[in-house]
C-alpha cells in the first residue's frame, strides 16, 4: 500500500513543490537515510511514468544493486519515505501561515521561561495578525490561542497583576461562537439536503445571544448567524437581505471555500423560494451565481462543475437574459471537465434555442447528447419531449415518450428523480389522449408533489 501512495502522493505535488521536498528529503535534519535519498530522486526523475513502471525490479535494482530482489526490502524504504513527504506537507501547511508560526514560537518561549523573547514576539505576532485581510473562523480561533498563551505566561510572571482573563473569555466566546454557527449552517443545509434530522444544541441559543448582545457588529459573526437564520427559516427574507448584503459588502473577509459555502446557503434559500412559486428568487438566484462566477469560487481544480454551468444557463434562461446566457455557454466551455464537455455544451446551447423558439437547430444538438450521466440523460429527453408537443408532431412524441419510460424503468440509480419524470411522461400522454377534461388533468396536476416541468405542463393545459 505504502509503495502506491508514496508514488501517487508525490505526483500529485506541483514542480514548485517537488524541489522544495527534494531539498526537505535531503536535510539531515528531516531524512537520515541515503536509500529514502535515492528512492526520492528515482521517482522525481521517472514522474512522467506510471505508478507500475516507476515501482518494480528495476527501482530494486537501482537501490540495492548487488542483491537478489526481495520486494519488501523496497516497501520498507517506502514507507520511510511517505513518513517524510507527511512531514514535508505538515511543514508546508504551518509555515504557510505566520501567525500560526508565532503561536508555536510563543509556547517555546512561555516554556524555556524566556519573558523578554516572549513579550517582544508577542507583539509583532498581534499586530502581524491584525493586519490579516481574511476574518474566517480560522482568524478568530487564532485570536483566543494567542490570549490563552499571554494569560498562561502573565499568570507565572509574579511581576504581573493584569493576567488579561476578560480578553481571554471574550475572544474564546467570540471563537466558539463563530465555529458553532458555520456548523449550524452545515447541519442546517445537508438536513434539507438529505432529509436527516439533526441535533441542533446551542444553535438557537447561540442565535438568541448574538441578537441580544451586539455581536452582530462583528461581520463573521453576522454572515453566519443571518445564513443560518435563512437555514432555519424560509419565510425570512429579512435575513435573507442581510445576509446579502454582508456577501457584498465584506466578501473580501473570507476564503474561497467559506465564499463557496455562504453562496450555497443562500442559493438554498432561493431554491425553496422558487419550489414554493414565488418566482421573484430567479433574479436572486441569478445574482449569486454570477457574483460566484466573478469571485471563482465555483471552480473545482480550475474546471466549472456541469451542474454549477447547468444551474446558471437556467435561471438565466428564466429571466430571459438570453444574450447574456449565450455569451456564457461559449465563454465556459472549455472549463467543463473534458469528459462531459460536448454533453452539457450542446445540451445548454440547445436549451436557449428552445427558449428562442428555434427548434430546428435545438433538436440536433439535443440528439447529441450522449447517456453517461443518467440524471442529465433525463432532462435532456424531457426536454425533446417538450418539443415534440410544441410542433405538434404527436407519432415522434409518442414513440419518445414510450422509449423514454423504458429507459426509466430499466435504471435503478435515479431515486425520487424517476417518479419525477415518470409522472411527466403520464401528464403528458393524460394530455395528449384526454384533452377534453383539462380542468380534471390540471387538478390532479396540482395535487400531484413531485412532477417534473409542472409549470410548462399547467401551460399547455391552459392553451
Amino acid at each position: 500500500m505504502a509503495k502506491i501512495k508514496i508514488i501517487e502522493l508525490i505526483k500529485s505535488l506541483s514542480s514548485d513543490e517537488i524541489k522544495l521536498l527534494d531539498k526537505f528529503v535531503k536535510s539531515p535534519v528531516h531524512n537520515k537515510h541515503t536509500l529514502v535519498t535515492e528512492l526520492f530522486a528515482f521517482v522525481k526523475k521517472n514522474m512522467d511514468k506510471s505508478v507500475d513502471q516507476i515501482y518494480g525490479e528495476k527501482l530494486f535494482k537501482t537501490l540495492f544493486p548487488n542483491e537478489p530482489i526481495e520486494m519488501q526490502k523496497l516497501h520498507h524504504i517506502s514507507s520511510y519515505l511517505l513518513k517524510v513527504v507527511e512531514e514535508f506537507l505538515a511543514w508546508q501547511e504551518w509555515k504557510s501561515d505566520q501567525t500560526k508560526k508565532g503561536i508555536e514560537l510563543l509556547k517555546s518561549y512561555s516554556r524555556l521561561n524566556q519573558t523578554d523573547f516572549f513579550f517582544s514576539t508577542l507583539k509583532k505576532v498581534k499586530k502581524e495578525h491584525s493586519q490579516k485581510a481574511i476574518r474566517d473562523s480560522l482568524y478568530f480561533e487564532q485570536i483566543s490561542q494567542i490570549e490563552n498563551i499571554t494569560v498562561s505566561q502573565l499568570r507565572t510572571d509574579n511581576k504581573k497583576k493584569d493576567f488579561r482573563l476578560q480578553e481571554f473569555s471574550d475572544a474564546q466566546d467570540e471563537a466558539f461562537i463563530i465555529q458553532k454557527l458555520k456548523t449550524g449552517c452545515l447541519l442546517l443545509s445537508n438536513q434539507t439536503a438529505t432529509k436527516t434530522s439533526y441535533n441542533l444544541g446551542l444553535l438557537p441559543v447561540i442565535q438568541q445571544y448574538c441578537k441580544d448582545n451586539g455581536l452582530l457588529q462583528n461581520p463573521t459573526v453576522a454572515i453566519y448567524y443571518f445564513a443560518s437564520k435563512v437555514l432555519s427559516n424560509y419565510q425570512d427574507d429579512v435575513s435573507f437581505n442581510s445576509l446579502k448584503e454582508l456577501l457584498i459588502q465584506k466578501r473580501d473577509r473570507f476564503n474561497i471555500s467559506d465564499l463557496y459555502d455562504i453562496h450555497v446557503f443562500a442559493l438554498n434559500y432561493c431554491i425553496k423560494k422558487l419550489n414554493s412559486g414565488e418566482q421573484k428568487f430567479m433574479r436572486e438566484a441569478f445574482d449569486l451565481y454570477q457574483s460566484g462566477l466573478a469571485s471563482g469560487i465555483f471552480f473545482q481544480n480550475s474546471m466549472l462543475p456541469p451542474r454549477t454551468y447547468n444551474n446558471i444557463v437556467m435561471s438565466g434562461l428564466r429571466l430571459g437574459e438570453h444574450e447574456e446566457v449565450e455569451s456564457f455557454i461559449f465563454n465556459y466551455k472549455d472549463k467543463l471537465p473534458p469528459l462531459q464537455r460536448e454533453d452539457f455544451f450542446n445540451f445548454n446551447l440547445a436549451h436557449l434555442y428552445y427558449e428562442k423558439k428555434n427548434y430546428k437547430d435545438a433538436m440536433p444538438l439535443l440528439l447529441k447528447v450522449g447517456t453517461r450521466d443518467k440524471l442529465h440523460a433525463c432532462i435532456t429527453k424531457t426536454l425533446l419531449a417538450k418539443m415534440y408537443f410544441e410542433l405538434k408532431e404527436t407519432e415522434a412524441l409518442t414513440n419518445h415518450l414510450q422509449s423514454f419510460s423504458m429507459y426509466l424503468r430499466r435504471k435503478k440509480v435515479l431515486g425520487y428523480h424517476k417518479e419525477t419524470f415518470l409522472n411527466f411522461i403520464n401528464f403528458v400522454q393524460k394530455i395528449l389522449l384526454d384533452k377534453y377534461r383539462p380542468e380534471e388533468i390540471q387538478q390532479e396536476l396540482l395535487e400531484t408533489k413531485i412532477v417534473a416541468e409542472k409549470e410548462w405542463l399547467l401551460e399547455q393545459l391552459k392553451k
